[in-house]
């Protein structure tokens, strides 16, 4: 077969990774997770969200339903909520079996839950980060397999697993109570599933998309828009039988989990109802569009969700009418935040003196380790995609970022929500970086959009750099390790 020397094409007789280079790549990203696990097995959690996840997960493996701050919790982090929110909840006045809840989506407690069950909850946290750093090495192999459904070169498909089996920031998410740990997994299989559906147009294989994306969304539910995309793409691609499996797979998961949202609330709900709260903090005057953890404890006096909520919704809207102008100031602003750098992580850890003081130039070394990745990965994808052969399987992944931006833009925006892009994205930057004439110049539109992704990726990271200088030179100082920064 002839092909243009700038394609991305496989050869044509490629085969499907095997199970045993697929096994390889599970246990080469394994090993630095279930080694950072078994290091800080006995770790406490910390901060607010993985307090809230386990106070989730404890009641539904209790067999209590789907509840939250429960009497003997509050009465365990009094001096937490003193500390954190500057409010004295007494335990008396909480309900034993604490608030029926909406605010979360159900997805990650639930998986939360049956580990709790399995482990007994002694044992539970350990628990969870041995399987969630299994689920995080499964990434490895499903990015090789991912590679072969974009019709990628096989050592494309290699290298983007390797890449995201030693994509140093996935090391750390096992270690903590976080969604991510499970969403990454469903919506890299749900795109994977979603592509085979396209293929062979079977329902089956829609359905079973439809089973695991439905599923993503229950974990987190700004997966929703993509749900319409990925059905409008499959539409095109296998027909109108498997739309409808994908849909009614879908729906199944989610319909039943938002009447129970509206019944809890007395309104409609969907699956989840934190939209007031994150366009409060992403809109409040004192903010700057992403984070800040002092807005976002604002709200959180509201135990109740409904409260919570109409509050939160009136003041981001006041927001908004006050100063519509800053509101499209900040797009700009939060798509830098989306394609910025996580490094929270270690600026957290190292400023609150978890490690005690580290020699400047080793943290500078794990400040690249952390960052790296990220320009490799975002900067050559563009490329590879301008050149795909399967332009079908590359409008697919297009349609995930365009998601991605649609649900964060206008609301809220952190780098870490970038992170379901890397699997995404790894096989198309592999390929390009593999084949380095894919950069040279070329007179076509998609090489200009490409070109023009790379200028604006660069300019989004600058800036986005020069914004935290000062708070990052400080870290990495001398004394850094004392700073006692916020998460």
């Amino acid at each position: 077969m002839t092909t243009s020397p700038r394609s991305t094409a496989p050869d044509p007789a490629a085969a499907p990774p095997s199970p045993r280079r697929l096994l390889t790549l599970f246990l080469l990203a394994w090993a630095p997770r279930l080694a950072l696990a078994l290091v800080f097995l006995r770790l406490p959690i910390a901060l607010d969200d993985m307090y809230q996840y386990d106070m989730l997960a404890l009641s539904l493996a209790r067999g209590d339903g789907y509840r939250w701050y429960q009497r003997d919790y509050v009465q365990g982090l009094r001096a937490y909520f003193e500390r954190a929110y500057n409010i004295e909840l007494e335990p008396g006045t909480i309900p034993v079996d604490g608030f029926a809840t909406v605010f979360r989506a159900p997805g990650y407690p639930a998986f939360l839950a049956v580990v709790y069950r399995i482990a007994g909850e002694a044992q539970r946290i350990a628990a969870a980060r041995l399987v969630q750093s299994a689920l995080g090495a499964a990434l490895a192999p499903l990015t090789a397999l991912l590679a072969y459904r974009l019709r990628l070169p096989p050592r494309a498909g290699t290298a983007a697993a390797v890449v995201v089996g030693l994509y140093p920031i996935l090391w750390m998410y096992p270690l903590g109570l976080g969604s991510e740990n499970l969403f990454l997994l469903l919506s890299t299989a749900g795109v994977l599933l979603l592509l085979r559906a396209g293929a062979d147009g079977r329902a089956p294989s829609a359905f079973l998309a439809g089973l695991i994306l439905g599923a993503a969304a229950m974990t987190r539910g700004a997966l929703a828009p993509f749900l319409v995309f990925g059905a409008a793409w499959l539409a095109r691609r296998a027909g109108g039988r498997a739309v409808a499996a994908f849909a009614v797979a879908a729906a199944a998961l989610i319909v039943p989990w938002s009447v129970r949202n509206s019944l809890v609330l007395g309104r409609p709900a969907f699956i989840e109802n934190s939209f007031g709260y994150n366009l409060f903090v992403g809109a409040h005057p004192e903010g700057d569009g992403g984070f800040d953890a002092a807005i976002a404890y604002l709200p959180t006096r509201y135990l109740d969700d409904g409260e919570r909520d109409r509050w939160s919704l009136e003041q981001a809207l006041a927001f908004l009418r006050a100063d519509p102008w800053e509101a499209v100031a900040r797009l700009p602003r939060r798509l830098a935040y989306l394609a910025g750098f996580e490094t929270r992580e270690l600026i957290f850890i190292y400023s609150n003196g978890f490690f005690g003081p580290i020699a400047s130039p080793i943290l500078v070394g794990l400040y690249l380790l952390l960052v790296l990745p990220w320009i490799v990965v975002a900067a050559g994808a563009p490329f590879a995609m301008a050149a795909a052969q399967d332009r079908g399987a590359r409008d697919l992944v297009l349609w995930f970022v365009a998601a991605t931006l649609l649900v964060y833009l206008p609301i809220l925006a952190e780098p870490r929500f970038h992170l379901p892009l890397v699997p995404l994205l790894a096989p198309y930057a592999a390929a390009a970086w593999l084949r380095p004439r894919l950069f040279a110049p070329a007179p076509s539109a998609a090489y200009r959009l490409a070109l023009t992704s790379l200028v604006l990726l660069v300019g989004l990271w600058t800036w986005d750099f020069v914004r935290q200088a000062s708070r990052t030179i400080a870290v990495l100082s001398p004394g850094g390790h004392a700073l006692r920064l916020e998460y």
